[in-house]
């Protein structure tokens, strides 16, 4: 039987308490898998490599790039599968990027993290680390993916690039189309059934385009989200210092405000084309059919839509494309990588 490579990061995963603060520690990341054995028996080989050692909120794209490259160093041939433990705050971001980079890989991949510290009352890192390794062992997959515990005790599976971030109040982490791609039960992976999502056999297809990891993150991407209020006047750019793009959030009906002055979105599209930043905006659920006023004058004004995409998958798209050279980014930005576009009526 072969070996599970594990990949430790920090997080709360890999945290512990003292006093009232949370924080990663240097003897930490072991006890998952102590407590792994103790309660599952030992059965399971793992080799464990550790890149980093960090809070998750802590992440920057140059501490990314030391994951990203580790990632790409191992030879999956040697293993059932890599489990990856993760901070839960950035994890919507690296599972992002890790199923752009590596769903190529022959064997799974599964980002897990945990709710609260090992060990403490409602802690899920335990179960999820579990989950991961029935995935790895009974199911026939290959690609990058997200399993994750919810509330109610189940252990949801998720599309890496599918995966957003959890919500501020009860901390649950939800799927872009809003369909996780299945669940774990007694050990074993039972897939959901919608349009949206893709079939075992699907899964199991190698897809078409491989990017490499990046040698530097050093060209960046400016994400903006709307809200009422947002002054376009603080993103002012000159010649010299500017993003290579800007990614542009939108309201859920795929607009944004066209007010007055240092309001209206299209006086920033003005000073970006001057400077010749491209605009992406996302996402938009369809360009065709009927939209509201302003997101049809947003269209007409040079701004490159993106589709069906959610915000981290959008940003570790571009912000991969633009620090990958010999890529022609507006030949691949509307290029379905791993799943990150979805397709609502499933064609």
């Amino acid at each position: 039987m072969s070996k599970i490579l594990v990949i430790l990061t920090g997080g709360t995963i890999g945290s512990r308490i003292e006093g009232n603060v949370i924080d990663v520690s240097g003897t930490s990341p072991r006890r998952l898998l102590a407590m792994y054995r103790e309660k599952y028996g030992d059965s399971e080989e793992f080799e464990v490599i550790q890149p980093l050692n960090l809070l998750s909120e802590n992440m920057t794209p140059e501490m990314l790039l030391i994951l990203l490259k580790a990632l790409d160093r191992v030879e999956y041939g040697n293993y059932a599968g890599v489990i990856l433990a993760h901070g839960s705050d950035t994890l919507s971001y690296t599972a992002s990027f890790v199923g752009l980079l590596f769903h190529h890989v022959p064997v799974p991949v599964v980002l897990v993290a945990s709710n609260y510290p090992l060990g403490e009352k409602g802690s899920n890192g335990l179960a999820n680390f579990a989950g991961a390794v029935d995935l790895i062992r009974h199911s026939p997959l290959r690609g990058v993916f997200v399993l994750y515990q919810d509330d109610c005790g189940r252990k949801q599976v998720y599309l890496a690039t599918r995966f957003v971030e959890a919500e501020p109040f009860g901390d649950q982490f939800r799927d872009f189309s809003g369909t996780p791609l299945g669940r774990v039960e007694e050990g074993r992976l039972v897939l959901n059934q919608a349009k949206s999502l893709p079939g075992m056999e699907e899964l199991q297809k190698a897809r078409g385009i491989r990017l490499p990891v990046p040698n530097s993150f050093s060209r960046k991407i400016l994400v903006i989200r709307p809200y009422p209020g947002l002054d376009y006047s603080f993103f002012r750019f000159d010649s010299k210092r500017h993003p290579a793009a800007v990614l542009h959030l939108l309201y859920h009906s795929a607009t944004a405000c066209l007010g007055e002055g240092n309001y209206d979105l299209l006086h920033f599209l003005s000073h970006c084309r001057e400077l010749g930043v491209p605009v992406y905006t996302g996402s938009h659920k369809a360009l065709d059919g009927k939209r509201y006023a302003t997101g049809d004058i947003l269209l007409g004004e040079g701004v490159i839509p993106l589709l069906n995409i959610s915000p981290e998958a959008a940003y570790a798209k571009l912000l991969i494309l633009y620090n990958t050279q010999g890529v022609s980014v507006p030949e691949m930005i509307g290029k379905d990588l791993y799943f990150e576009s979805v397709d609502p009526a499933g064609e």
